[in-house]
């Protein structure tokens, strides 16, 4: 039987170097809106680098994978036209369809393109150097604790490409006292309105860089073993190790959002900060539309607040009909990352990059038709075995 060839697409290199940019663009979106906000008194700014980066995108690139862009836009636009048969033109249903319009087709248009993740990697680098004035200029002690949290997930992006850098042992004495400089500055603000999603998503990275970099041998069963051991430990004695480091922090007179919520919600018995109502709310809609939910914003509409959980929130708006393809392609990634010897290395790093930014957020907060991180993880999910079939030409 006569073996297909796959033909390898190539790509200039200045071509790649755009992409890569715009790449980076739209992962730093929310950074950068900031910063016009401040500059120019811009309301909505957000929606800014995804027109530019959009326009830039359809000028310098061929139409390429519409293939699986179209069918992929199709496929979630369908669920609107349900979710507008069952509930009509509710207020949400079209705020997340223009949410989608705006950061997820941008996203699938965008990622999609050939790009080189080291270059997007110095390119989130150079925007967050650039907006590094951003952060003092805002009344962080005076503000709202929902603004606080979207802050510490803002600053995220930066945290976790210093952590990947200073963890590659090919970067120069130099490059790392530079990522170790930029890790202290912006690490100052996350440990003052970080959140728990977001020092979740920190670890997870770690644990991802790990599993990454070495192959499994006994030493490192006895590793992770330890830092299991490690973990529950530091788990049951949580309340007194965060009133340790609150004093410690104190002392310098630093306060930290993540500490001082975390102490007040362990004291008060409410870990789930009232989620759990919520959820249980989200589920008992979806027992009553199991198949195809109740309609995307219904549960917003009705309660008046998001539920706080990804999977919930497709199980009551979309049921089961979104919930299944949704969890199969996110196995699917995690089953290629890690087993995969197909895919190249640096897609892997890029995949645990973007899922360790947003599925830590969406399973506390946020609502994922407006995040587009999450659109970027679907997009490359799906399309992980194209990036192997291109290369860069230096023409």
């Amino acid at each position: 039987m006569e073996k297909i060839k796959i033909i390898q697409l190539q790509f200039p290199d200045r071509l790649i170097k755009v992409n890569s940019f715009l790449v980076a663009v739209i992962i730093s979106a929310n950074i950068i809106a900031i910063a016009i906000n401040m500059l120019t008194g811009l309301n909505n700014s957000i929606v800014l680098p995804f027109i530019i980066c959009s326009l830039i995108s359809f000028v310098v690139n061929r139409k390429i994978n519409l293939i699986v862009v179209i069918p992929l836009i199709l496929f979630f636009l369908s669920f609107f036209f349900v979710s507008y048969i069952q509930i009509g033109a509710s207020t949400h249903l079209k705020g997340y369809l223009l949410s989608f319009c705006t950061f997820g087709i941008t996203s699938f248009i965008i990622t999609l393109q050939p790009f080189d993740v080291k270059r997007v990697m110095s390119y989130i680098t150079l925007i967050y150097v650039l907006a590094s004035w951003v952060l003092p200029n805002m009344d962080i002690d005076n503000m709202l604790p929902g603004n606080k949290m979207g802050l510490g997930y803002l600053i995220l992006p930066i945290i976790l490409v210093c952590i990947s850098q200073l963890a590659n042992v090919n970067i120069n004495l130099q490059k790392k006292i530079f990522y170790l400089i930029l890790v202290v500055w912006y690490g100052y603000f996350i440990i003052k309105v970080g959140t728990r999603g977001a020092f979740l998503s920190i670890v997870l990275y770690v644990f991802f860089l790990l599993i990454l970099n070495k192959k499994f041998t006994l030493s490192r069963v006895i590793t992770y073993v330890s830092s299991f051991v490690v973990f529950i430990l530091v788990y049951s004695n949580f309340l007194s190790i965060l009133l340790f480091v609150k004093g410690i922090l104190g002392n310098i007179n630093i306060k930290s959002n993540f500490i001082d919520k975390s102490i007040l919600l362990i004291e008060e018995d409410n870990i789930f900060n009232g989620r759990d109502s919520l959820y249980g709310l989200a589920f008992d809609g979806f027992k009553e539309s199991w198949l195809y939910g109740n309609g995307i914003g219904f549960f917003n509409d009705f309660y008046g607040t998001y539920v706080h959980n990804i999977f919930l929130q497709m199980l009551n708006e979309t049921g089961v009909l979104l919930v299944i393809p949704f969890v199969l392609i996110i196995f699917y990634g995690l089953f290629q990352i890690l087993f995969s010897k197909k895919i190249d290395r640096s897609i892997k790093f890029f995949i645990c990059f973007i899922f360790s930014l947003v599925i830590p957020k969406l399973m506390v907060s946020s609502i994922f038709w407006k995040e587009q991180l999450f659109w970027i993880l679907v997009i490359m999910i799906i399309s992980i075995r194209w990036f192997k079939n291109y290369h860069i030409s230096k023409n």
